[in-house]
Protein backbone atom coordinates (compact mmCIF):
# COMPACT_ATOMS: atom_id res chain seq x y z
CA UNK A 1 0.00 0.00 0.00
CA UNK A 2 1.53 3.60 -0.85
CA UNK A 3 0.44 6.47 0.70
CA UNK A 4 0.25 10.10 -1.55
CA UNK A 5 0.81 13.13 -0.61
CA UNK A 6 -2.45 14.05 0.47
CA UNK A 7 -3.10 11.26 2.82
CA UNK A 8 0.42 11.66 4.95
CA UNK A 9 -0.42 15.33 5.26
CA UNK A 10 -3.90 14.37 6.95
CA UNK A 11 -2.15 11.43 8.39
CA UNK A 12 0.17 13.98 10.27
CA UNK A 13 -2.53 16.61 11.19
CA UNK A 14 -4.87 14.09 12.91
CA UNK A 15 -1.73 12.43 14.57
CA UNK A 16 -0.67 16.04 15.79
CA UNK A 17 -4.32 17.12 16.52
CA UNK A 18 -4.70 13.86 18.45
CA UNK A 19 -1.29 14.26 20.28
CA UNK A 20 -2.60 18.11 21.66
CA UNK A 21 -5.76 17.41 22.88
CA UNK A 22 -4.38 14.10 24.92
CA UNK A 23 -1.69 16.67 26.27
CA UNK A 24 -4.32 18.98 26.80
CA UNK A 25 -6.42 16.45 28.94
CA UNK A 26 -3.38 15.09 31.48
CA UNK A 27 -2.23 19.22 31.54
CA UNK A 28 -5.78 19.88 33.26
CA UNK A 29 -5.86 16.56 35.21
CA UNK A 30 -2.67 17.10 36.83
CA UNK A 31 -3.04 20.88 37.36
CA UNK A 32 -6.55 20.28 39.12
CA UNK A 33 -5.15 17.68 41.13
CA UNK A 34 -2.36 19.77 42.44
CA UNK A 35 -5.22 22.70 43.08
CA UNK A 36 -6.96 20.72 45.29
CA UNK A 37 -4.06 19.40 47.19
CA UNK A 38 -3.42 22.67 47.52
CA UNK A 39 -6.47 23.66 48.65
CA UNK A 40 -6.61 20.35 51.49
CA UNK A 41 -3.79 22.56 53.56
CA UNK A 42 -5.26 25.80 53.43
CA UNK A 43 -6.79 27.20 56.56
CA UNK A 44 -8.55 30.59 56.84
CA UNK A 45 -8.51 32.33 60.40
CA UNK A 46 -11.31 33.27 62.07
CA UNK A 47 -10.58 36.36 63.56
CA UNK A 48 -8.14 37.89 61.31
CA UNK A 49 -9.57 36.27 57.52
CA UNK A 50 -5.75 35.55 56.94
CA UNK A 51 -4.98 32.51 54.52
CA UNK A 52 -2.33 30.46 55.13
CA UNK A 53 -0.98 26.77 54.51
CA UNK A 54 -0.13 24.43 56.53
CA UNK A 55 0.59 20.30 56.05
CA UNK A 56 0.27 19.25 59.75
CA UNK A 57 -2.05 16.89 60.58
CA UNK A 58 -3.05 18.02 63.70
CA UNK A 59 -7.05 19.10 64.55
CA UNK A 60 -6.22 23.16 65.54
CA UNK A 61 -3.63 25.32 63.82
CA UNK A 62 -2.26 28.82 65.39
CA UNK A 63 -2.87 31.65 62.90
CA UNK A 64 0.46 33.12 62.05
CA UNK A 65 -0.97 36.67 62.47
CA UNK A 66 -2.82 36.79 65.40
CA UNK A 67 -1.76 33.12 67.10
CA UNK A 68 -5.49 32.45 67.40
CA UNK A 69 -6.68 28.66 67.26
CA UNK A 70 -8.53 27.72 63.86
CA UNK A 71 -9.98 24.13 63.52
CA UNK A 72 -9.03 22.53 60.09
CA UNK A 73 -11.57 21.16 57.75
CA UNK A 74 -14.68 22.58 56.69
CA UNK A 75 -16.81 20.84 59.55
CA UNK A 76 -16.51 23.53 62.08
CA UNK A 77 -19.13 25.86 63.05
CA UNK A 78 -19.49 29.74 62.39
CA UNK A 79 -19.62 31.78 65.06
Amino acid sequence: MELTLAEFVLMVLLGSTGLVFVSAVVSRTLHARAEARSLRHRVICRLCQDAFEDSGTTTLVSCPLCHAANERGRGRRLG
